[in-house]
């Protein structure tokens, strides 16, 4: 590799660096500045008139907004009233009842937050002021009066209102005509027909905790059977009001929530601006004073139903917010900054430049260090190596790959790869950046060629584009997994042997021993009992050894299949094999088998976990003692296996013998006991180990036995079945 070849991009970075410090100018900086803090203070001056004209414009719509929404609740509230009027007067006789109802149904609280309550104050004769008062007490107000006391030409009382909570029951019985604001609202409200509001009033649901200032909604109900053109025939005509109280601060706070959060305003009954025909405060409702001059104000006069409130609203010291105030300032700020570091900049272009040249010359002493690093490796490399220019010629290759291509330095650099690649050349883009892997056959300088895999990988130099490639030959790979296929050949030819000798082996055995079963059988039918009983054990004992010999070559033959069963990954719910197994097992009619827990579902092979789990359950069933033993199936799962546990309260495996119970023909009763072969776990180990798992046993004397059953999630599939797979 060529080292002294010069780094393009070193040399940018200088040259880039002096064409900069050509800028440099102290007269230019101090031009710049002066210019630049002109454009700042420009900019502050229109940004703040700027802020100040939205804010203006935003008081003024939240203003109206709030004219208007006041109006459009008096308006709401009037349906309301005017709704109780309907009910009045399309009825001759409205119960109590009928009034709660009508109240329940609307749900005025709901839709018409801020209303005290929706009532009824009915117009009662001197002459009918005693009859009255007993027809409401019978209808189960016992204590109810009609006040103020007094001999009055006429009198109204508040009959119904709703809800009838306990603030508004002080109301009931009120004669509202009593009072002279109250009064001249009700003689405005027969006089014109419409809906009156009074003017300020203290309610009489008021206690003396949180005491407001209200007024009253008006709304005449006149006999139906008789005139209302003048005010002397609705004088004539009214029989009582449907009306609502409000408490102006809860009716302001609603309304103000939405709509003015920002801005204080005040509500004065009529022009005079009188501290006794003050409505509402927002400063007093929220405990908050004037603690300078607002930078808005405004004030409006809102006519409503027979009255005129003036409403003077004042914004907030908050309500040019501070970020709002702020944007001034920082233009202002951020503008001087952007100066100031302007000036230093161009400042310490001077200084900058020296520092760019001693960092370029740094860089380029780091470049060529990690250069002269990167040739060493690739020196030292077992591989060989080479890169590529932007033409596909070889511009460096280290010593393996002289070797490999049995050329020396001056013939290997400047060949091109077509060349080493020789006709299974794939074209290389010039452009690509994309890395990859590929298997080429390379040829040598004599002509032989050798099988290589291919990595290549892309940087860019300047301009150039260079490709790195690292061949590796994999002669000695391909000669060994040759060997390695013919070896796998053998074993499946070897297998297949086995499973041929064990099947005639089996078959070929079980023909004498059914002879011999069935001489011992003809013997005993043709003796009968004449037959010496010495002779008969002896029979006996001939037919117990056929049947173990018969067993003991089923379990030799499944022996030698064990771990080969070839089966497909499959769900399997090992609660519904459990079950099944443990149905089908033959076991004494009080021997207990139970499933512990929930049993996992997940992918395996079945065959060979049913094998397992079937002879574990067996076994469990054949030692056991006693036959009102328990066996017990649990499992515990893990991340890369489940523990499959079976266990039994039988008589245990001493500690001596834990280790041979595994082994092939190894049983620890008499050869003859229960027909056993000794080779049941055996199955099960080499089943389990051939799929990655293991089998584990826990066991004392007296105490039962565990055995616990390791079966992976991932399998481990024999070598034979993976050639199979491969072939196909």
């Amino acid at each position: 590799m060529n080292t002294n070849k010069t780094l393009p991009i070193s040399n940018r970075r200088i040259r880039h660096a002096k064409d900069f410090a050509a800028f440099h100018s102290p007269t230019l900086a101090w031009v710049i500045l002066a210019i630049s803090l002109a454009v700042t203070a420009i900019a502050w001056y229109l940004s703040s008139q700027y802020i100040r004209e939205r804010a203006t414009d935003r008081f003024q719509f939240r203003v109206n907004e709030m004219v208007i929404s006041i109006e459009q609740r008096m308006l709401e509230y009037e349906q309301v009233l005017r709704g109780g009027v309907g009910l009045m007067e399309a009825s001759d006789d409205v119960s109590r009842d009928e009034w709660r109802t009508y109240f329940e149904n609307a749900r005025f609280q709901d839709y018409y937050p801020g209303i005290q309550g929706v009532g009824f104050s009915r117009v009662v004769d001197q002459d009918e002021k005693e009859s009255f008062v007993e027809s409401i007490r019978a209808e189960g107000f016992p204590d109810f009066n009609l006040y103020p006391e007094g001999e009055r030409d006429f009198y109204t009382s508040i009959v119904y209102l709703e809800p009838f909570d306990w603030r508004n029951q002080r109301a009931f019985g009120f004669d509202m005509y009593s009072e002279a604001t109250r009064r001249a609202a009700m003689d405005t409200a027969i006089n014109t027909g419409q809906p009156t509001i009074s003017g300020v009033v203290r309610l009489v649901q008021e206690t003396d905790d949180d005491v407001q200032r209200g007024f009253l909604l008006y709304l005449p109900v006149f006999k139906n059977d008789q005139p209302r053109q003048t005010s002397e025939q609705r004088n004539e005509a009214v029989i009582g009001f449907v009306y609502a109280p409000f408490r102006t601060r809860d009716l302001m706070m609603g309304i103000r929530k939405s709509n003015l959060p920002d801005i204080d305003f005040t509500v004065y009954d009529g022009t005079d601006n009188d501290e006794a025909d003050l409505l509402f405060d927002s400063r007093q409702a929220s405990a908050a004073e004037a603690t300078s001059t607002p930078d808005f104000v405004m004030t409006k006069t809102l006519p409503l139903r027979g009255r005129d409130w003036t409403i003077h609203f004042a914004s907030q010291p908050n309500f040019i917010s501070g970020g709002e105030s702020a944007i001034s300032l920082a233009v202002a700020f951020v503008g001087l900054l952007v100066d100031v570091l302007l000036f230093l900049v161009i400042g310490s272009i001077g200084r900058q430049q020296r520092q760019a040249e001693k960092i370029a010359v740094r860089m380029t002493n780091e470049f060529e260090k990690a250069q002269k690093q990167f040739q060493a490796v690739c020196d030292t490399a077992n591989d060989p190596i080479v890169l590529l220019d932007q033409s596909k010629h070889v511009v460096y290759g280290n010593p393996a790959a002289m070797e490999a291509f049995r050329m020396s330095e001056e013939q290997l650099l400047g060949t091109s790869i077509d060349r080493l690649y020789g006709n299974s050349i794939t074209a290389i883009d010039p452009d690509s950046t994309t890395s990859g892997q590929d298997e080429k056959q390379c040829v040598r300088e004599d002509g032989s060629s050798f099988p290589a895999k291919i990595s290549n990988s892309y940087w860019h130099d300047g301009d150039q584009q260079i490709t790195a490639i690292v061949i590796r030959d994999v002669t000695e790979q391909k000669r060994a997994d040759a060997l390695i296929q013919q070896h796998i050949t053998e074993l499946r030819r070897s297998n297949r042997d086995l499973d041929a000798f064990a099947y005639i082996a089996s078959h070929d055995l079980r023909s004498p021993l059914r002879n011999i079963k069935h001489l011992a059988d003809w013997v005993v039918e043709d003796t009968g009992d004449n037959l010496p009983a010495e002779s008969a054990d002896h029979l006996q004992t001939l037919r117990q050894c056929v049947g173990r010999m018969e067993q003991l070559l089923d379990d030799l033959l499944q022996y030698s299949r064990a771990g080969r069963v070839h089966d497909r990954l499959t769900m399997v719910d090992t609660n519904e094999l459990v079950t099944k197994i443990s149905g089908m097992m033959s076991k004494p009619a009080s021997m207990q088998i139970r499933i512990e827990g929930d049993l996992p579902t997940f992918r395996t092979l079945k065959t060979p976990l049913e094998t397992c789990l079937r002879n574990l359950i067996g076994n469990a069933i054949k030692h056991h003692d006693r036959e009102d033993g328990k066996v017990s199936v649990s499992a515990l799962e893990k991340e890369d296996e489940i523990e499959f546990v079976v266990a039994d309260d039988g008589p245990g495996i001493d500690t001596r013998f834990q280790e041979k119970v595994f082994e092939i023909f190894r049983t620890l009763a008499p050869s003859d006991w229960k027909n056993s072969s000794g080779m049941g776990l055996s199955i099960i180990k080499k089943t389990v180990e051939t799929y990655g798992g293991r089998i584990e046993l826990q066991s004392e004397l007296g105490q039962g036995t565990r055995f616990i059953l390791h079966w992976p999630r991932e399998m481990v599939m024999p070598l034979e079945s993976l050639a199979e797979a491969v072939e196909v």
